[in-house]
């Protein structure tokens, strides 16, 4: 091509020139950015050199059609241009699909392990929902390239942030997440974002595709009212088609489609990415308990108003309280036996007197805080909401009632709330207001330097100074009992990184080493060390006070590691076994006389209550009936519970003998949470 012939080519033509050059030049680096990346294509075992032969047949198949996407340029007066472009049209939602399962976040799903491995009819299902979203999107847009590229990139987001969140969390996108994403972004900086193999694969694979859209000519749907019609049944039967899908049983009872709430990537091996996460769309609708009624409700709750009003008249404390939600403090010796250099968390073990201490078995893993700290504040249980829904963000909307309200109306002071990060996130500038709180203390109010942070994260010990200076002046105005619940951030995931104010004195002695689980344990080790500043402190108080301090989940670090610290691969854990990965160390420690109680197992929704009874302090009618509750059911999760013969029970198990009680803490929590303008008088705070 002569110089005077480009100088005479319109922009539009020079990019049409020049597109398939940068096209082959970027595929040709992804390949040997594959080709030169460890664990890409080779890997070394015992010295030798392991190839992975698929893997290099995969990508150059990809490469190969993504230069030829990019050299052709099929003429319109080709004597099958139509034919063609029809048919690679068509094919789009069957290569979106394949690629998208490739990227499964629980290993390459579907068709590509075997037909057999997931039922032909869902892996039909979610092919024709494919296409009736691609053939919507034409009939409204008339256009081949926006609705075929718009189905690819929806499906490049939508892998990309699986896997992501699966990395950082252990856990792939449910429906609830989608609620919480202002939470995600807050936080999103502090990982390092990598690709693999497989991530690299299908960007390559759509990208490519959508390339081969712009290189055909375009399909037209005729026009009038033809294509009005085309516009109006299209519409129509795909949104009759994910209305049934969501609104009636088909998933479950049909397709028989669930979710393992403890391992939802099991699930997504199961069913594949997209009915999944239709499935979870779906448990976020709440069902009424069976035989509800406001006056069932009432009828429950007599016996415990009763029992109040007679414990208050016998007298009651009214100590400081302070709250310490640690993030992710967790303790994995306890899951799993393994050697440190050094005890990675020695105070807390040594805590005797006046201490109660133990594990609560919570409903989330590896994030998801928010759902702990609404179990440990109202009382209510994770097991009767929505499987995969956030309460935070969905349904507390007015006032609450529950500790901070009682504590409220024993005109405590403070009733300060106090997180060293964001206020948006989980909406708890929204719903704290809701559950009683006067203040809230976020990371915009508040004044720090470099020393003040361990990662990028307030530490804790700087968090628990916050804590004393807000104590020391509350007491300098008034002499009423201080209440403080505080949400940490020091432990908060990922553990990917090396950090220069991180000091790591523990190390793993054994084959469990691992360098995510030994920069979270030296997280750990500081946090326990910020634990001895803060009971130090409060036992120097002259003022009655308790000090409750627990973690809101296990750690989200690799299936690789949890199966070794289990020594059973976790996707083979039974749901009993499961139940190890959702507890976390207790202290409910008192500068006073309490009885001491170590070895404790419950679940997060008792804990507030036993640190009422622990203390002496007055309690809800609600709260007695917690009581009573924790002697028989001691833990209840989302996932299943113990009842006090130590036998594990699913929720659905009408043969369990704690069956009845259990519907009656379903009714009351309806009542409290859903039915707010029925709420039973008298009964929650």
């Amino acid at each position: 091509m002569s110089m005077m012939n480009w100088k005479q080519k319109s922009t539009k033509e020079k990019l049409h020139s020049l597109l398939p050059l940068a096209g082959i030049f970027l595929l040709a680096g992804v390949f040997f950015y594959c080709c030169l990346t460890k664990d890409m294509f080779w890997v070394v075992k015992d010295g030798n050199v392991a190839f992975y032969k698929k893997r290099i047949v995969l990508m150059t198949v990809v490469v190969l059609y993504g230069v030829f996407a990019c050299l052709i340029r099929l003429p319109e007066n080709h004597p099958h241009a139509r034919a063609i472009s029809r048919i690679v049209f068509w094919l789009t939602p069957v290569v979106t699909f394949l690629l998208l399962e490739y990227a499964n976040p629980s290993g390459p799903g579907l068709i590509w392990r075997s037909l057999g491995y997931v039922s032909v009819m869902r892996s039909i299902v979610t092919l024709i929902l494919l296409f009736l979203v691609m053939g919507t999107l034409f009939a409204l847009t008339n256009s081949m390239r926006f609705s075929g590229c718009f189905l690819c990139l929806l499906a490049i987001v939508f892998s990309l942030a699986n896997y992501f969140t699966t990395k950082f969390r252990g856990i792939p996108i449910l429906a609830s997440d989608l609620t919480i994403m202002g939470t995600a972004m807050n936080v999103i900086s502090n990982y390092e974002y990598t690709l693999d193999f497989n991530r690299i694969l299908m960007l390559t694979g759509l990208i490519g595709w959508c390339v081969l859209l712009f290189r055909i000519p375009k399909v037209r749907l005729p026009k009038g009212r033809k294509r009005i019609k085309y516009a109006l049944g299209s519409v129509a039967v795909c949104f009759a088609s994910f209305w049934v899908l969501l609104y009636t049983p088909v998933m479950r009872q049909t397709m028989h489609i669930t979710i393992n709430t403890f391992r939802p990537i099991k699930s997504y091996g199961k069913n594949g990415c997209i009915l999944t996460f239709l499935r979870s769309m779906q448990l976020m609708i709440v069902e009424k308990p069976e035989g509800y009624s406001v006056q069932t409700a009432d009828r429950i709750a007599e016996p415990y108003r009763t029992e109040a009003r007679e414990a208050a008249s016998a007298g009651y404390h009214t100590p400081n309280v302070i709250v310490v939600m640690d993030e992710a403090f967790a303790d994995l010796q306890a899951i799993g036996d393994f050697e440190t250099s050094e005890e990675v968390i020695p105070y807390y073990h040594s805590l005797k007197e006046n201490a109660v201490k133990g594990f609560v078995y919570v409903s989330v893993f590896g994030g998801q805080t928010a759902n702990t700290e609404f179990e440990f504040l109202t009382g209510l249980s994770k097991a009767y909401i929505p499987e995969s829904s956030t309460p935070y963000q969905l349904y507390i909307k007015s006032l609450l009632p529950g500790l901070t309200t009682s504590l409220g109306k024993q005109n405590y002071q403070g009733m300060l709330a106090f997180h060293p990060f964001h206020a948006s996130g989980y909406n708890r500038n929204n719903v704290y207001p809701n559950l009683g709180f006067s203040d809230f203390i976020s990371i915009e109010d508040m004044t720090y330097d470099d020393s003040d942070l361990m990662r990028g994260f307030i530490s804790d010990e700087a968090d628990f100074q916050y804590i004393f200076d807000e104590y020391e002046k509350a007491k300098a105005s008034s002499d009423a009992p201080f209440y403080l619940f505080n949400v940490t951030m020091q432990n908060h995931s990922g553990y990917d990184k090396d950090f220069d104010n991180l000091e790591m004195p523990i190390s793993i002695e054994s084959d469990m080493d691992n360098p995510e689980a030994k920069r979270y344990l030296n997280l750990v080790h500081h946090s326990d060390t910020a634990l001895k500043t803060l009971i130090e402190y409060f036992e120097k108080v002259e003022e009655p006070t308790v000090v409750v301090f627990f973690g809101d989940h296990e750690p989200g670090l690799s299936d690789e590691f949890y199966s070794k610290l289990l020594g059973k691969n976790v996707a083979d854990l039974t749901d009993e076994e499961n139940m190890e990965l959702y507890k976390t160390p207790f202290l409910i420690w008192a500068n006073y006389d309490i009885e001491e109680q170590e070895d404790i197992n419950i679940s997060i929704n008792y804990l507030s209550t036993l640190m009422l009874e622990s203390a002496g302090m007055k309690m809800s009618p609600f709260q007695y009936f917690l009581s009573d509750m924790k002697k028989e059911v001691p833990i209840l999760t989302s996932h299943g519970y113990f009842g006090s013969d130590g036998i594990y029970y699913s929720l659905t198990d009408e043969s369990s003998p704690y069956y009845d009680s259990l519907e009656n803490y379903h009714i009351l929590q309806y009542n409290d949470l859903f039915d707010k303008n029925n709420r039973i008088d008298q009964f929650f705070d």
